[in-house]
């Protein structure tokens, strides 16, 4: 598994303005630290430098170029007109909604904080000195995790990506997404693959993607799936009715849970209904849009789902037996959120494995409570899993002469 990191996403920190509270805003740099905390021990990170010239030109093909130009210096033309401080965040003051009697083709107001709002649908996505230096390096992994699968350099790339992006239109940004990392990562492999390859979107963030439904609306390749809350944030879309138009008609699925006690019994048969689509609309390559605040306690998200979840999770992609390549979303229980990164990815290698077995195991079912896994008993299953857990241990201490009690050299012989 390949995983790329870039120190810059940490750069970002704003506030947001949550009811009548303008706190720090959820989504912070304490939730990579919290990944890298869990997955440095058992991974390979790849460390990369962003490359702004190749970053942006892949931004372009997602994002308009004036609201790219905004992003990139609305915050040093405040910071010199005096609105704001270094260490400051810009919110917006005003919005352009439909109902306002606008001209069809309003243009950007002069004023820098009306302007703000412009490109703006919410009041979560402040801007600070740091902002677009974060979002420019999560754009450039999702790039380069695209680059990274497509040819062939691992069949799993994880994109560390922060400030997430599948909230972000070609022109504004919302729900803390700046840059649609997904969309960019996306289009890099449309770019990049034959033509005749199909290319998917499975969005397992509790928020519906609305930004990249939209960029994709009225495209059959790639095909977008989203498992989310109905009724929740953004309000306005994710509706099952949405299934595309034009060239994209029946490529766009949203599966909407309603927030009522959402445990994995609930969740579980969404997601089989969205890897079936996958699997009917011909996918040969997976991007992932992965949001962890599905998780139970999460200040933003209402679903109640556990760590060992999100294993059974990865396991059921992984055995699909797609090029996956894994962008980072939401998530903001902090403390756990490494927790549940790792489960995620041990359950992807544990389906691909599944997948590869030579038991007839072929990605086409999935993991239930007891009832086995294509011909793998729940029962094989824990063995393989605590077999595992054992030869990590070992891994740990190599000065153990004892294995749960029996001599190494016995274990090793029995």
């Amino acid at each position: 598994m390949k995983i790329l990191y870039n120190p810059s996403t940490l750069e970002h920190r704003v506030n947001e303005l949550v009811g009548t509270r303008l706190i720090p805003a959820y989504e912070s740099p304490e939730r990579i630290t919290s990944i890298l905390e869990s997955l440095i021990p058992h991974y390979t990170l790849t460390t990369v430098c962003t490359d702004p010239e190749h970053a942006f030109s892949a931004a372009a093909k997602v994002h308009t170029s004036a609201y790219l130009e905004h992003l990139r210096s609305i915050f040093s033309a405040a910071l010199s007109a005096g609105l704001v401080d270094a260490s400051g965040c810009l919110l917006p003051e005003c919005f352009p909604v439909s109902r306002l009697p606008l001209p069809k083709k309003s243009r950007p107001p002069k004023d820098l904080c009306a302007r703000i709002g412009y490109y703006a649908f919410d009041m979560s996505s402040g801007i600070g000195e740091g902002t677009w230096v974060a979002a420019i390096a999560s754009a450039d992994l999702a790039r380069r995790g695209a680059l990274a699968l497509a040819a062939g350099e691992d069949e799993t790339v994880f994109a560390l990506c922060r400030p997430p992006g599948h909230h972000c239109a070609p022109d504004l940004m919302g729900g803390y997404c700046y840059l649609n990392n997904t969309a960019i990562a996306v289009q890099t492999l449309l770019d990049t693959l034959p033509a005749d390859q199909q290319v998917s979107v499975l969005d397992l963030d509790f928020h519906h993607g609305n930004g990249t439904q939209q960029i994709f609306y009225r495209e059959s390749n790639p095909c977008y799936v989203s498992i989310h809350g109905e009724d929740e944030y953004p309000y306005f879309s994710g509706a099952r009715s949405e299934v595309g138009e034009g060239d994209g008609e029946g490529y766009n699925l949203n599966l909407p849970i309603l927030c009522d006690e959402v445990n994995w019994d609930v969740y579980e048969p969404q997601l089989k209904e969205a890897v079936e689509k996958l699997k009917s609309v011909g996918t040969q390559w997976l991007v992932i849009s992965l949001g962890f605040d599905t998780f139970v306690g999460d200040p933003v998200g209402k679903f109640q789902l556990q760590t060992e979840n999100y294993g059974v999770m990865g396991e059921t992609v992984g055995r699909c037996g797609w090029p996956l390549l894994v962008v980072l979303e939401g998530g903001y229980v902090i403390e756990e959120l490494g927790k549940n990164c790792l489960e995620f990815l041990r359950g992807v290698e544990r389906g691909r494995r599944m997948g590869k077995a030579p038991n007839g195991v072929n990605g086409n079912g999935m993991n239930g409570h007891g009832n086995g896994v294509n011909g793998v008993s729940e029962d094989e299953d824990e063995d393989e899993d605590e077999e595992e857990e054992e030869e990590e241990e070992e891994e740990e201490d190599e000065d153990l002469v004892m294995v749960n009690g029996v001599d190494a050299e016995e274990e090793e012989e029995r």
